[in-house]
């Protein structure tokens, strides 16, 4: 065949190719996109969804909506909608496998969805499936007008509005109309943002971003250059209240473990303009001088972890807490925790901890920990050293010193502390000085020392506490005061400031947690009040066991004379009498059983019920029950004799009976719903019907007592039979504020000489 010839039927030959790649090639082109896409996402969990794909020649392939979604077993829930995606292909890498990227360039508009996480245990996406995605990063990528949702547990990321533009060979710009962040201990949305970007050796850096007043976002780098090797990277630098902020977070999970890295530093940051960015309601002042922190290892294994952490906080004033200075510096390694330091101080008191600790290698392990330390304080102004804590710097005054060391190993204890303190104030009382020994003996803590002294005042004790499961404590404790009157302020408001001393005394000892006590207070110008105490108190007993627990209590008190007693209510009832008795209380308080009597012999009262003013009586305790032999009381110009009897066997219905030998008249009209206080005055005349006995019936620990007026139906008798059995009920509601006061007003004849004197002679009436 001739030269000629044969160059004519191979150009021929190359037109016809160039002409069927130009027909064929799009269509095999999107179709081998389809394909390609469905069968990766089928192989990682994923369902693709595409509307069309038109790959004209030479030109990017246009992917026209897309919608990605994931299985139920992945750990992200995963569901993406995009109207258009543009691709450029770089079919010479891609058909001859030459290394490189694949894509030159992907251009994506109207991006929508969200991510949820799931199950943390799922998988992302398989090995294969990282090393896939790596090769689809391409040299140019644009994304915009998206809308993105991420959940992770209570954690929620909002991108709004959102364009981003990455090139190897120019800078791109970032925009978004709103970034929202929400979670249970941050809350914060940032709006209309503008950057710069850079997209180079597959590390993408966002830049000048103005977050809020405040608060700059110098640069952002997410590095996925190791994405096939299934590691990423982020690093930040911030700009943040007057100082700055710089990290470096990574990631690796080729493995079944995930491997952090973290580095992290601080300097100079403003708490005020912190607190104020955060919006915190209280605010809070102060300098976060320096902080420097580092995590090596795997978040579900902490026994594997290396961590460390040195931070100090300068002029720290929160609410009435203020520090000069706090300083802290821990390590971890191989499960042993370092406490370098940690240090504060507070004009002038200071106090360092210093010590180790091992990491539990399993969760019961945590109430047993190995540790040892050492402390050092020395608090001059105690106040302000408790308010730090949160405590009222009010209710603390004085100095404190204290040293000590120590340690557990083994579910055993071991160390010692030693305080001193003078001129302290605790909850408003004061102590002239104070000195403790405590000593940490294997499982048990011993209280060698105790000693509080004030003025002449005095308590000392000292015990062992038993660390072990039953809690067992014994020990003695001795008392002595000069006058009760002076910490009674501290239970019932301030007393009168010419109140005679009530000298005290008291000795208790303690044998596992049951307490013998013996005491006598000496009453001004009375005979001494004298008292004993047998009781079980273990640890932790609460108001409604210790009710329960068994108990013996003996009361001797010969002669009181009440006029020489402080006020200890508020108005003051008893202004004069004499009170004695003798009792012995056995059984327990829900149940008590009682023995004695008590007798009240010309008393003088104010401000009692019934506006009373003179008082004689007597009570015979037999067990469960006491009979009330007498009452006379008087008022104004009324007299009452009576008797009773109060039946407490069941301290949830106590009922108090008493029976007035006196004529007693209802006086009130209008109907009570509850009783606030009760009056009684004289009537002239005679009415009907006669009230013979007061009920008053309620629970010994509780609120719900009503008084009963019984009336007789018969003047002929005074037996129960004749009683109402339907009496006037009335629940009673003591203490409400005077404009809610509901008055029941009772009646009964005026003593002779008041009737006489109300009752004008002839002469005058002449």
């Amino acid at each position: 065949m001739p030269l000629k010839t044969r160059f004519l039927l191979a150009t021929l030959l190359v037109l016809l190719a160039v002409l069927l790649a130009i027909l064929f090639t799009p269509l095999a082109v999107s179709n081998g996109v389809r394909l390609w896409l469905w069968w990766k996402a089928r192989q990682e969990g994923f369902v693709v969804r595409i509307h069309r794909i038109e790959a004209p020649f030479l030109r990017p392939v246009v992917i026209r909506d897309i919608h990605v979604t994931s299985a139920g077993g992945n750990a992200f829930l995963i569901d993406l909608t995009a109207t258009q995606a543009s691709v450029d292909l770089d079919l010479k890498r891609i058909l001859l496998g030459v290394r490189g990227r694949a894509i030159r360039a992907i251009s994506i508009q109207q991006l929508h969805g969200g991510l949820r996480r799931n199950n943390r245990a799922g998988r992302v996406l398989t090995q294969e499936g990282w090393k896939n995605l790596y090769k689809l990063l391409p040299y140019n990528l644009s994304v915009a007008s998206s809308d993105i949702r991420f959940e992770d547990g209570p954690t929620v990321i909002l991108l709004r509005n959102s364009f981003l533009s990455a090139s190897e060979i120019e800078a791109g710009r970032f925009s978004a109309g709103e970034i929202m962040i929400a979670s249970p201990w941050f809350r914060q949305t940032f709006s209309d943002l503008r950057g710069a970007t850079s997209w180079q050796d597959n590390r993408l850096t966002v830049a000048g971003l103005s977050l809020t007043r405040g608060l700059d976002l110098q640069s952002i780098t997410a590095d996925l250059s190791r994405l096939s090797s299934q590691r990423v990277g982020l690093e930040f630098d911030v700009d943040a209240f007057g100082g700055k902020i710089r990290a470096s977070i990574s990631n690796e999970w080729r493995s079944q473990r995930s491997n952090w890295q973290i580095a992290g530093s601080a300097i100079d940051i403003s708490l005020a303009q912190t607190s104020d960015a955060i919006g915190f309601t209280d605010r809070i002042d102060g300098l976060l001088h320096a902080c420097n922190f580092t995590f090596l290892g795997n978040l579900g294994e902490p026994g594997q972890v290396i961590a460390s952490l040195w931070t100090e906080l300068t002029g720290l004033t929160w609410r009435n807490r203020t520090a000069e200075a706090i300083m802290l510096g821990a390590a971890l390694y191989n499960r042993q925790v370092q406490l370098e330091q940690l240090y504060i101080k507070q004009k002038a008191n200071q106090l360092t901890l210093s010590g180790e600790a091992s990491f539990p290698s399993k969760s019961s392990d945590w109430v047993n920990p190995d540790f040892q330390g050492d402390v050092s304080a020395s608090i001059n102004q105690l106040g302000d050293f408790a308010a730090l804590f949160g405590a009222n710097p009010g209710d603390f005054a004085g100095k404190i010193t204290a040293d000590g060391t120590m340690s557990a190993r083994n579910r055993k204890l071991g160390g010692h502390l030693t305080l001193d303190g003078a001129s302290l104030t605790f909850f408003k009382t004061a102590i002239d000085t104070m000195t403790a020994k405590l000593n940490l003996k294997a499982t048990e803590l011993e209280i060698e020392q105790l000693d509080l002294k004030r003025k002449n005042d005095s308590l000392n004790a000292q015990g062992k506490i038993d660390m072990s499961h039953e809690h067992n404590y014994s020990g003695t404790l001795n008392v002595t005061v000069d006058s009760l009157t002076d910490y009674l302020s501290t239970f019932q408001g301030p007393v009168e400031a010419n109140s005679q001393p009530i000298p005290a005394n008291m000795q208790v000892t303690i044998d596992s947690s049951r307490w013998n006590a013996r005491g006598v207070f000496r009453l001004p110008e009375s005979s001494p009040f004298n008292f004993t105490a047998n009781f079980l108190l273990p640890i932790g007993t609460d108001w409604n066991a210790f009710r329960e627990s068994p108990l013996n209590v003996g009361l001797d008190f010969p002669a009181i004379f009440l006029a020489n007693l402080p006020q200890l209510f508020h108005p003051g009832i008893f202004h004069d009498g004499i009170l004695s008795g003798h009792l012995s209380l056995s059984g327990t308080l829900q149940h008590p059983q009682i023995i004695g009597e008590l007798q009240l012999v010309g008393g003088k009262l104010q401000n009692a019920p019934l506006n009373l003013i003179q008082g004689n009586g007597r009570m015979t305790f037999s067990g469960d029950r006491a009979s009330l032999d007498f009452l006379n009381v008087a008022a104004k110009d009324v007299d009452l004799s009576s008797h009773g009897e109060i039946d407490f066997h069941d301290p949830n219905d106590v009922a108090v009976n008493i029976t007035t030998a006196t004529p007693l008249f209802d006086l009130t009209l209008r109907p009570l719903e509850c009783l606030s206080k009760i009056e009684l005055q004289s009537v002239a005349a005679t009415l009907a019907p006669v009230i013979a006995e007061l009920e008053v019936r309620g629970g010994l620990f509780q609120s719900n007592w009503t008084l009963n007026l019984r009336e007789r139906t018969s003047t002929q008798s005074s037996t129960t039979s004749d009683l109402n059995k339907t009496a006037r009920a009335f629940p009673l509601c003591l203490g409400t504020s005077a404009e809610e006061e509901k008055t029941l007003l009772l009646g009964a004849p005026a003593r002779p000489e008041a009737r006489r004197q109300a009752v004008p002679s002839k002469k005058r009436r002449k």
